[in-house]
């Protein structure tokens, strides 16, 4: 029997039980080595996978992650996404971070919304890692360090965060006052609508605000602008909560015409 007819059948009967899920490269290249013990090599544990791919037992979706399918399945590479993006992410953020990381901007703030759609970009603050990565397809992640005048905020926005659980990991996001400064920073309200919209929906529901939040990150000298925009928006749409605001921009910031 052929080489690869040898082995290839034994690894997909063993990929059975993964069928219609994700599997890393670091988990398959260990089944296979066990399956052709003591005969594996890393070329022939190559060989082994690109077999697999050829007769549509796996899918490639990035480099060293594999969708488990049959032959006989027909399934897209967006509905994989969709099953499996927060997984990857989770993974993703484990693997280039050190555990110090929250989600922050404008999917933050859809996340104050119940709104857990998978957008093309997200943004994590981290205390010390600065780059963009893809995470799957053209999923992309940004890395941001949060610091001004040599001072890193990463300790102190931190406090100001919450936790969602979406699939079997949790994931920490900037709360509804974080996140609703950090979205009006260079915010242009004629040509942001859907941001504007967010925003507006957000502070609408809002009853109180958490002024203490917002007085730290004023002191800090971060989002002076942020505030006199969220203020502006709160004049029209909940002028309880403008009242309420106000007094902390007064004290730990200025009011500016914007």
């Amino acid at each position: 029997m052929p080489f690869k007819n040898s082995y290839l059948a034994e690894v997909a009967k063993k990929l059975k039980k993964r069928r219609h899920k994700i599997i890393y490269s670091s988990e398959l290249k260990p089944k296979i080595q066990k399956i052709m013990w003591p005969e594996y090599t890393d070329k022939r544990g190559y060989k082994i996978i690109y077999y697999l791919k050829n007769k549509w037992y796996i899918l490639s979706i990035k480099k060293e992650i594999f969708y488990v399918k049959f032959p006989e399945d027909h399934i897209s590479e967006d509905l994989i996404i969709d099953d499996w993006y927060r997984l990857i992410l989770h993974h993703h953020c484990k693997s280039a971070t050190d555990g110090q990381r929250h989600i922050w901007w404008l999917k933050a703030l859809e996340f104050n919304l119940s709104n857990h759609s998978i957008p093309d970009q997200i943004l994590i603050i981290t205390p010390n890692k600065q780059s963009k990565e893809v995470i799957v397809s053209d999923k992309i992640v940004h890395f941001k360090k949060y610091t001004s005048k040599k001072t890193n905020h990463y300790k102190l926005f931190k406090k100001y965060t919450d936790k969602i659980k979406m699939w079997k990991h949790s994931f920490r996001f900037s709360n509804k006052e974080l996140s609703l400064l950090e979205s009006l920073y260079n915010f242009d309200e004629l040509h942001d609508r859907y941001t504007y919209e967010i925003i507006r929906k957000v502070v609408k529901k809002m009853k109180d605000i958490d002024t203490e939040c917002i007085s730290q990150i004023l002191k800090s000298w971060k989002h002076h602008s942020s505030v006199n925009r969220l203020y502006k928006i709160c004049l029209k749409e909940n002028k309880k909560l403008a009242a309420l605001l106000l007094p902390s921009i007064k004290k730990w910031s200025f009011q500016l015409d914007i």
